[in-house]
């Protein structure tokens, strides 16, 4: 959909080159000094920012979104966040059922954006569904918002209490949301693909980033292929620069269905390198990244001060070609990553042939990643009933998918 005028054209069927294959050996930290490290920081004062401390609970995210009417059962938490998508046909009656859903969860905070289906809640739908029925700006106001924060190009900062501390002290997460996706049909929300629409608009002290479209390569990826073979590339290019510009701990989206999972994005140099050598070279200054990602590595990462990792949420419920079946809620911890999937075949997707090929992978319960074994899988197509427990250097985020349905 953005093959020919976006700085991001992926051809992602290719053979990697030798360079790929240089940087994905594990030999390459070891030759610039091992994972990047920032500084130590100094104890936390009032209110405590998000991070790794294991002297505090963790914070438990639910992410969820495209349910498109459905009421699923969700597990406990501190946040609720639904990515968009609470209906079909964006009728007043479709988001007043998923609103008085929402507000009846125990969970202290819920956050909504809209998605393409949500009709109503885009204040130009007067003009664009004139023939739909239940959707109009009176009927948009009469919709009743109580106990949830919708954000529609805007930030929200939250304070949770830490527990055992009375009131004294709160931990503070930034949460920015946007409905926004690229052109496809005529649906709510929408941008030409040809746009950037994302460049300097995410607020730089973002924590967590709500968008309904994923960004490309991340969370994007459904097994579709165009006429020419190829995988298609379903994510906003444009996004994902901003995204590794902002640096948020997380990102929760949705959207495309069959995507649904978690991955990584890693933000020490070489990913980056690693995504331009999977665009035109005219339109990505490889050895501009690689100097960077090289500089990162001798400064120890002094200079850097946002998370070294993205992790990225598609929490799209919805039954898709690939599972039939409706998906569970993700529960998201700031501890560790821990995978949990379910079905009989695993399908890998590589960062050389993103979507290219399927892999299956015998799976084995609690089988350990190593750092290598992410940043190689990268995205990983929900599967089978194990665990995979990876305990990489910086991860803030725990993940489990299962005993909801």
């Amino acid at each position: 959909m953005n093959n020919h005028l976006l700085p991001f054209p992926y051809n992602l069927s290719r053979p990697p080159t030798w360079l790929e294959r240089i940087l994905l050996q594990p030999l390459w930290d070891v030759l610039l000094g091992g994972p990047t490290q920032s500084e130590p920081q100094k104890p936390s004062t009032t209110p405590i920012p998000l991070q790794n401390n294991s002297n505090l609970p963790p914070i438990r995210i639910i992410c969820i979104s495209d349910t498109h009417n459905a009421t699923p059962s969700l597990p406990p938490g501190d946040i609720l966040i639904h990515a968009g998508d609470l209906t079909a046909h964006g009728t007043f009656d479709e988001v007043q059922a998923q609103l008085h859903w929402l507000s009846s969860q125990t969970h202290a905070h819920k956050i909504v954006i809209a998605g393409n289906h949500d009709l109503i809640l885009d204040e130009t739908s007067e003009m664009k569904f004139l023939t739909r029925e239940g959707i109009s700006a009176a009927k948009r106001k009469e919709l009743d918002w109580t106990g949830i924060h919708y954000l529609q190009n805007e930030a929200v900062s939250l304070e949770l209490p830490v527990p055992a501390s009375g009131e004294q002290q709160v931990r503070r997460i930034k949460i920015y949301g946007s409905p926004m996706t690229p052109e496809f049909g005529r649906w709510a929300f929408q941008y030409p693909s040809i746009r950037d629409v994302w460049s300097g608009r995410i607020p730089d002290d973002t924590d967590i980033l709500v968008v309904h479209g994923p960004p490309a390569l991340y969370g994007d990826c459904d097994g579709e292929k165009g006429p020419d073979g190829k995988a298609k590339v379903k994510g906003d290019g444009y996004l994902l620069r901003e995204i590794q510009r902002v640096r948020p701990k997380m990102v929760v989206c949705g959207h495309i269905h069959g995507a649904f999972g978690v991955a990584v994005i890693h933000h020490d140099g070489i990913e980056d390198v690693m995504n331009g050598l999977q665009m035109r070279w005219e339109d990505y200054n490889i050895l501009g990244a690689l100097k960077q990602s090289i500089w990162s590595k001798v400064t120890m990462g002094r200079h850097v001060e946002r998370p070294e990792e993205t992790l990225v949420v598609n929490a799209a419920v919805a039954p898709s070609a690939l599972r039939s079946e409706h998906k569970s809620a993700i529960a998201i911890d700031f501890h560790r990553v821990q995978i949990c999937i379910r079905a009989k075949i695993h399908h890998v997707i590589t960062h050389q042939k993103i979507m290219a090929n399927r892999f299956n992978l015998r799976m084995k319960m609690n089988m350990r990643l190593s750092m290598q074994d992410i940043f190689l899988l990268g995205k990983l197509q929900r599967a089978d009933s194990s665990c995979w427990d990876s305990k990489h250097t910086s991860a803030l985020f725990s993940e489990s998918l299962s005993g909801f349905n």
